[in-house]
């Protein structure tokens, strides 16, 4: 009885400090938030901005945005690309 009530002890203080270091983990970052009425664009621009900064974050380059100007001929490309850069490198950083 005592080793069962231990065990039940233990599993909760491990959930509960688990859920509590999960809470303190502060990301501004959505996945793929693809929205916007040229969701094709943005969605295209998204990807490839996320894909740039994962190689940034693998190469061991600094994170930053500044770094990659949006070349590209559509407005709603660049934005997708300046957050899914923004989102990627939250979610590495």
């Amino acid at each position: 009885m005592k080793l069962a009530l231990l065990l039940l002890v233990t599993t909760i203080i491990i959930i509960s400090s688990t859920s509590i270091t999960l809470q303190q983990r502060s990301q501004t970052a959505y996945a793929f938030p693809c929205v916007g009425d040229h969701v094709k664009e943005y969605c295209l621009g998204y990807h490839d901005g996320a894909i740039q900064a994962h190689k940034d974050f693998t190469t061991g380059r600094d994170l930053d945005i500044d770094q990659h100007n949006c070349i590209h001929n559509t407005t709603m490309y660049c934005h997708g690309y300046n957050r899914g850069y923004n989102d990627e490198a939250d979610f590495l950083g």
